[in-house]
Order: C-alpha cells, then structure tokens, then sequence
C-alpha cells in the first residue's frame, strides 16, 4: 500500500464513526420535535420548530469554525512547531467566544427579527419565545465547541469526537423525557434539556483537549496576528456566505410552510428533522473526505487527493440507495416517532415522496464539500451554493403560487441538487501546483 492509496478499510474507519457522531446532531433538534409532538397540541410542535429555526440559523451561520477548524487541524498534523499549533488552535476560540458574546447582547433584536420574518400565529411565538430565551444562553458552548470538535476530528481522534458528540446528544434525548414527559414542563423542559446537554459537550471537549497541552504556549499576542487572522477570515467568509445562503433557503422553507398554515408547517417540520438525520448521515461522509483531503493538501499530494475523490463518490453511493430503502420500508412509522396527531401524520405522509428522493437528489453536494473545506478551496463550495440558492429562489417563487406545499418542496430539493451540480466540476481547485509522482 503507497502513501497515497486510500484503501476502503483506512476510509471506513473513520466513516462509520463520524457518520455515527454527526447523525447525533440532528437527534438533538428530533428529538425536541418528538418530545413536544406527544404533548397532542400542534403549538408546541410548531413553536419548538421556530425556536430551532432560529438556533439552527444562528449556528449554521458561524458554523465555519468547526469546518475551518477541522481543514487548519488535519493540515498542522504535519507541522513541528507547538507554539504555532497552539495559536492555529486558540485563534478560531477567541472568535467564538467573541460572536458568542455579540449573540447574547443582541439576542432581543435577533428574536424579533426573526418572528417578524416568519409571521408565525401568536400561540405558536409564545412558544418560540420560551424555548429561546433559555437556550440563548448556550451560544458560548455551542461555538467554542464547534473549535474543540472541529480539531479533534481534524487530528483523526475519532474516539474522542465521537464520544463528545454521542454522549452529549444521549443526554440530551434523556433530559427531554425526565423534564417534558415525566416533570411536565413542556417548552422549558425542552429547552433547559438542550442547555444543559451543550455545557456538558462543551466540559467533556475541554477534558479530550486538554492532554494536548496547547494551553501551555498560549500567547495572545501571538494569536492575536493581523496576517493569520486575515487568513482565517478569507478561508472563514466563503463558507459564512454559503452558510448565509442555506440560512436563508431554510427560512425561506419555514415561512413558506407557515404561510400555508399550522398543520403544514408541523407537518413539513417533522419531514425536515427526518431530512435534517439523511443530511448529517452524508456530513459524516464530508468529514471524512475532509480529513484525507486535507492531508493530501499538507503533503502535496495529488494522487491522494484524487484516491479522496473516488472514495468519496462511491460511498456517498451506497449511501444513497441505503438511506433511501430503509425510509420506504420503515416510511410510516418513522413519521410516527415525531408525531402521533391523526392530521399531522397524514399530510406528512402525503409529502414524504419528497424525502424518498432527497438523498440521490443532495448526496453529491453533501459530500463533496467536504473535499474542499478540508484543502482550504472554499471559493468553489461558496459560489456553487450562491448560483444553487437563485436558482431555489426562482422556483420558491414561482412554484409555490402553482403547486402549494409541492412547491415548497420541490425548491427546496431544486437547491441541493444545484449544490452538487455545480460544484463538482471544480473539483481540480483543490489540486496542488506539485505534480502528481
């Protein structure tokens, strides 16, 4: 085997664990969903939906610095000097202590922002209300582990990402059954059980990081350095506006569906959880292909960035025809794990066609992307997702006049499929001037 074979042994290995960790992140907002879906009052479901909405966008916005993290990290494996590992790793932490505090201060404006884009009906905001300002106060422990998780997952210390992400999403799942099923307290207990299960990630992250004893070269002079700084912001701004762009499709698809009334929107919320699990099911395969890109990038190696490609588009494969027949076997009873109201399960499945074509329709820009965030080629992932995002506005815009709820999914799927459509062809960006040995 030549350093720059990628066997599908060495990619399985750290396939099915990142698959596993980040499949657990969109349990986190599920199983919310869930929880409230079996206290019988649409309200509850649609207010908890609004509430994640809103995190969801706060957090996929600057969602850049576990990304970014993970492509600096798997590219300073190769490097000797500490003191440059650790300001590498404690500049994205500075900045995520810094926006964290911003989102606290201007938390107010951001609700109202919010509400006044999506319009929701007043029973239903009360309950977004609720659940918001208890879990505003997680924003520091939710970006700084962004960072954490990010490096440990640039390193290849599956062990340890995994049990960060998995653990504190278990716990999660456990605290909204005591606190919502058990304590009756609804909203609140939703939100205080997400709350509590980010500060505990956020506590076990520390611990993981800590025998890395970055803290002992920690300078802020040097990490406060003009040139890097610039550098991580370049890196940092293409993804923030791709981030920016599918901010700004979901909530699109949120106000579209509230438009068309209560029980759509509960219907189409608890469709987009199980859309959201297929979506981190291929972002554990991106994490991968990030991890092998950026070494290939670090070592210049073009042979092992090609072998990344490959591998890749065949498992990103398999996945697809995987994904897609476990949901037609197990379609209707999937549905009912988040709801059991009569009227909400029957539109949701009457929608669910959607969700059957979702995966062949995303999976390449789901895992493509990963090739590029890992070498540091962000300019192809942002421009493909801004050409991808007008052409979603023009069919979200015409289409849903035409065909109603149709059309609100039928944009939704028309943007992934632009994802991928467009930035597979720039695959060669992420090639090295070297040429191939």
């Amino acid at each position: 085997m030549t350093k720059s074979n990628i066997s599908h042994k060495m990619f399985l290995n750290l396939m099915i664990p990142f698959v596993l960790s980040t499949i657990t992140q969109p349990l986190l907002g599920a199983a919310d969903i869930a929880v409230v879906g079996k206290l019988n009052d649409m309200s509850y479901i649609s207010g908890v939906s609004i509430g994640t909405l809103i995190f969801n966008t706060i957090y996929w916005i600057f969602g850049f610095l576990r990304v970014s993290t993970t492509a600096f990290s798997a590219q300073s494996s190769h490097y000797k000097d500490k003191k440059s590992i650790s300001d590498i790793f404690f500049r994205p932490i500075l900045i995520a202590l810094i926006i964290s505090l911003n989102i606290i201060v201007f938390q107010d404006i951001i609700f109202e922002s919010f509400i006044k884009f999506i319009q929701p009906e007043i029973e239903i905001q009360k309950n977004s209300d609720i659940y918001f300002k208890i879990l505003i106060w997680g924003a520091p422990f939710v970006l700084t582990n962004y960072v954490l998780l990010g490096w440990l997952m640039g390193l290849g210390n599956i062990k340890f990402s995994m049990i960060m992400q998995i653990s504190g999403n278990v716990l999660n799942i456990v605290l909204d059954i005591i606190f919502v099923i058990f304590l009756g307290l609804k909203v609140e207990g939703v939100a205080y059980a997400t709350l509590i299960s980010q500060i505990f990630s956020f506590c076990l992250g520390v611990y993981f990081i800590l025998p890395y004893s970055y803290h002992k070269y920690l300078n802020l002079k040097s990490i406060i350095n003009k040139k890097e700084l610039i550098n991580i912001f370049c890196v940092n701004r293409d993804l923030m506006i791709r981030t920016i762009c599918l901010v700004l499709h979901n909530n699109l698809f949120t106000m579209a569906s509230s438009n068309l009334g209560g029980e759509i929107l509960a219907a189409n919320t608890v469709l987009f959880q199980i859309m959201s699990i297929i979506s981190y099911t291929f972002d554990g395969i991106a994490n991968t292909a990030s991890v092998f890109s950026g070494r290939a990038k670090g070592m210049r190696d073009n042979a092992l960035m090609k072998n990344c490609w490959k591998k890749t588009l065949y498992w990103g494969g398999i996945f697809v025809v995987l994904i897609t027949i476990i949901y037609l076997i197990f379609e209707s009873d999937i549905i009912k794990i988040f709801t059991t109201l009569p009227d909400i399960v029957t539109l949701a499945e009457k929608y669910s066609k959607w969700i059957v074509i979702y995966p062949a329709i995303s999976f390449l820009g789901l895992t493509f992307y990963g090739v590029f965030t890992g070498s540091a080629e962000t300019f192809p992932i942002m421009i493909s997702t801004v050409i991808a995002f007008i052409v979603f506005f023009i069919a979200w815009k015409y289409l849903i006049p035409i065909y109603k709820n149709d059309g609100v999914w039928l944009s939704l799927l028309i943007f992934y499929f632009g994802r991928g459509i467009f930035l597979i062809p720039c695959l060669r960006k992420t090639l090295t001037e070297k040429k191939e040995i």
